[in-house]
């Protein structure tokens, strides 16, 4: 036993309609109390297939988005607060062994709930995490969301320290590039701030192979040709978690390269490049309640 950390996992679950009574595993949760404190979380995000699948409408999706969203920023808030309260909302803390147990409570009989939490000693809880998420989630979800999804968190985790965000920094919005078909055609936007032009901002996922490369690229490039001309438009990656970096900059840099007064990259890891842009928007940017936005 010795080496073996204890760890407590709980499988978070998602029912988009009642009515139907279907629940979909969406998310784990793990808790070690051993040498150190830490969480380890992942869940669905709201674009995911398995998603879709249960919702019918995009107001399903949003509301999955809020419960998602609201535990996630509760688990990384939380994390060193020995009260276990993030703005009004107390529950529990990590600091302490029934963590789960609270917030198995917390969730009991609302659309997103957690299992009883569960028990197990690991050696490596990083490879526990894993295949706990591959055996109730799956493992393709594994592989191709957590990091496609990382830069968006970070960079979102960043505005919201900076209180930018919802306040200066537009996140999860729509835009009609081609007005006349304007019923038609709705492009999702990461983030995005005003400052006189629109300035959006995307965060690229892995590209790993040509018909996702395709299809980003053609998604992007779409964008860009039919936005107003005198908006700009940001590129967001970490260069951590890059695998293939010379595929991943050859698309990168074309589309850089179509019009560098308007298009440009921005690698968070670069944290005095990552400030700046917070101080342009904290300083030039319009607030949204000001901004009208589909």
């Amino acid at each position: 036993m010795e080496g073996r950390k204890e760890c407590w996992y709980s499988i978070v679950r998602y029912s988009a309609n009642d009515l139907a009574g279907e629940v979909i595993n969406v998310g784990v949760l793990l808790h070690l109390i051993a040498d150190k404190v830490d969480t380890k979380f992942l869940l669905l995000e709201e674009h995911s297939p398995k998603i879709k699948a249960v919702c019918e409408t995009n107001a399903d999706i949003n509301i999955y988005k809020s419960f998602k969203d609201t535990l996630e920023y509760y688990l990384t808030n939380s994390v060193d607060n020995i009260f276990g309260e993030v703005g009004e909302v107390a529950i529990g803390t990590p600091l302490e062994e029934d963590f789960l147990e609270k917030l198995y409570d917390h969730y009991k009989g609302k659309k997103l709930s957690l299992t009883r939490p569960t028990f197990s000693l690991s050696s490596n809880p990083d490879i526990l995490f894993n295949r706990i998420f591959e055996t109730y989630i799956g493992k393709k979800y594994l592989l191709t969301d957590h990091k496609q999804v990382s830069v968006k968190k970070y960079l979102r985790n960043v505005f919201e320290e900076r209180k930018l965000l919802d306040k200066k920094v537009a996140h999860d919005f729509t835009i009609t590039p081609i007005k006349d078909l304007d019923k038609l055609i709705k492009i999702n936007i990461d983030f995005g701030y005003k400052n006189g032009v629109w300035n959006y901002m995307q965060a690229i996922p892995q590209l790993s192979g040509p018909s996702k490369n395709t299809d980003w690229f053609a998604k992007i490039k779409f964008i860009f040709e039919n936005l107003e001309k005198d908006s700009k438009f940001h590129l967001m990656y970490r260069s951590s978690e890059i695998s293939d970096k010379k595929e991943f900059f050859d698309v990168v840099n074309y589309l850089a390269n179509l019009d560098k007064k308007r298009i440009f990259q921005i690698d968070l890891d670069d944290r005095n490049k990552l400030m700046e842009l917070c101080n342009i928007i904290e300083r030039d940017a319009h607030n949204i309640e000001e901004l009208l936005i589909s």
